[in-house]
Parts: C-alpha cells; sequence; structure tokens
C-alpha cells in the first residue's frame, strides 16, 4: 500500500508537465482523483503521428464547456478539458474521445471524401427513427437526415429520451447513444472504441466505420515511416 500511494502523482492546480510532446496545464483545482501515470498510459496509446496536432491538454473551469453542458472540447491544438468529473474513467475517456476530432480534422478528406461513413451514419439514423416510431417517439425527418450537430437534437436524446432508454434503443444500430448525435461525433464515438475500448463490437454494428479506421492505422504509420509527422518536420502545427 505504502509503495502504491508513493507511486501516484496526482494533478494539482498550477502544474505543468510535458509528455510525449503534450504540454499538460492545470488551471484550476481538479475537483475529482485524476492519476497522473493513468493519463500519460491513455497518451502512450497513440503514435505520434495520430497525437500530432494536440498541443496542450488543458484542465480547468471554462465557461464555454459549461454553457455548451460538454466535459471536454478539441480546439486550435489544445483539449480544453472540464475539472469537474464523475470519475477518471469518463475523463480518460473523453480525452480519447477529442483526440479523434483532432484527427478528423488532419484527415478530414481521407475519412469523409468518399461519403462512405456519411452513408453508413445516414442509414443507422432511419432506422433508429423507425425504432422511434415504435417507442411513439417522433422526431421530424429532417432532423434524422441531417448529419451535421444538432444542439437541440443532442439534448433530445440525452434529457428527453435519457440515455439509458437511448442505450436499449440503439442496441445493434450504434455503438453507443452518443454516436448518433451526429456524424462527427459517430467519428469520434468509433474513434474511442478502436483505440480506447478496443471493442470488437464496432466492427459487428458499425463495419464501414470499423474499415476506415483500420485504413487510417495504415496511414498513419505510412505517414510516420516517411517522416512526415516528426517533429523537426512540423512545421505551422498550430493555428490560432
Amino acid at each position: 500500500m505504502r509503495n502504491y500511494i508513493k507511486s501516484k502523482k496526482s494533478l494539482e492546480k498550477g502544474n505543468f508537465i510535458t509528455h510525449s510532446a503534450i504540454s499538460i496545464i492545470v488551471k484550476d483545482d481538479i475537483l475529482f482523483d485524476l492519476d497522473m501515470t493513468d493519463l500519460e498510459k491513455v497518451i502512450d496509446l497513440f503514435p505520434k503521428s495520430i497525437t500530432r496536432n494536440v498541443d496542450y491538454i488543458i484542465f480547468g473551469d471554462f465557461d464555454f464547456l459549461n454553457k455548451l453542458n460538454y466535459n471536454a472540447s478539441y480546439k486550435d491544438g489544445a483539449i480544453y478539458v472540464s475539472n469537474r468529473q464523475d470519475n477518471n474513467l469518463d475523463v480518460l475517456d473523453d480525452i480519447v474521445h477529442e483526440i479523434g476530432h483532432s484527427v478528423e480534422d488532419n484527415y478530414y478528406s481521407n475519412i469523409y471524401g468518399d461519403n462512405e461513413i456519411e452513408k453508413e451514419f445516414i442509414k443507422k439514423r432511419m432506422i433508429l427513427k423507425k425504432e422511434f416510431d415504435k417507442e411513439g417517439i417522433s422526431i421530424p425527418d429532417e432532423a434524422m437526415y441531417n448529419p451535421e450537430y444538432n444542439q437541440n437534437l443532442d439534448l433530445f436524446f440525452s434529457q428527453e429520451i435519457g440515455y439509458p432508454r437511448m442505450t436499449a434503443i440503439v442496441q445493434g444500430i450504434f455503438y453507443s447513444p452518443y454516436a448518433a448525435t451526429s456524424l462527427r461525433e459517430y467519428f469520434a464515438n468509433g474513434f474511442e472504441a478502436y483505440y480506447y475500448h478496443k471493442d470488437i463490437y464496432l466492427q459487428r454494428v458499425s463495419p464501414v466505420l470499423f474499415n476506415k479506421l483500420e485504413s487510417l492505422e495504415e496511414l498513419f504509420n505510412e505517414s510516420w515511416n516517411r517522416k512526415e509527422w516528426r517533429p523537426n518536420n512540423c512545421k505551422g502545427v498550430h493555428q490560432n
């Protein structure tokens, strides 16, 4: 027990730590217990070719996260993480999700250029709408056909229907309720499942998305081997 306590490295306000070329900043008191070792393990899941667009992970009390009721968000090379979380599993999962969004920004045309993921997503939305109809839940067709993020639809899924009920309804259609929110969340949710949870269920429920992630993995490795993503070759990575 004594050795375990000594090995824990809890993050505290004022910390500025660099791990694997990512600066970790604690702006405000973290109102949960996050072990730095656990965060390092998550970062180390990814080769530099994946995280090269993430310069910072910043923990704090951010108005824009509070207003949107987000736990985390990726923007301009930084992952902003709320200092209020339920537990370590949630915050680490959120960070992987936002790394997925950073990859999405870097490889947007590779991910969406052939429209295959969007087709799979919309097809699933239509199946989901039929399930909603069976449950007596009415959602306009135009909302379900639109792959872009819609905050009203997000709140309807999470608060009006509720994720416990949504979990049962989306079973066999989406990997999780949040994957049904928008096309970009569909990708980031699948990215979590592929890299963090390593869940084979993703391949069964979203084969097109899974195959796209497999092809991206090959692209990441090829890019790194060609030294395209090495630190000395990176210019203009962070755009404010």
